[in-house]
């Protein structure tokens, strides 16, 4: 029985795998070119992120502490 799917010329599948890749390629570079675009004219209306956050304070020190200050420290309840 003869194969009907055997084909013995492939040069249509290289056509369309080629053109396919060109494809690709124009609108890979298509989108980087736009990207770049949108962020050179929205450089200077774009806002920081940093801008709505609150300032930093400097972080305090730790308090340390001795074995001899520990029973001054600790506040028992009644029970």
């Amino acid at each position: 029985m003869k194969n009907l799917f055997a084909q013995k010329n492939n040069t249509g599948l290289w056509i369309t795998a080629g053109i396919t890749g060109v494809l690709a390629a124009g609108a890979g570079i298509w989108f980087y070119f736009r990207g770049k675009k949108s962020d050179e004219t929205a450089g200077s209306q774009q806002e920081h992120v940093q801008d709505y956050l609150e300032a930093k304070h400097p972080k305090k020190k730790k308090h340390k502490t001795y074995v001899d200050e520990l029973a001054d420290l600790v506040h028992h309840q009644a029970t």
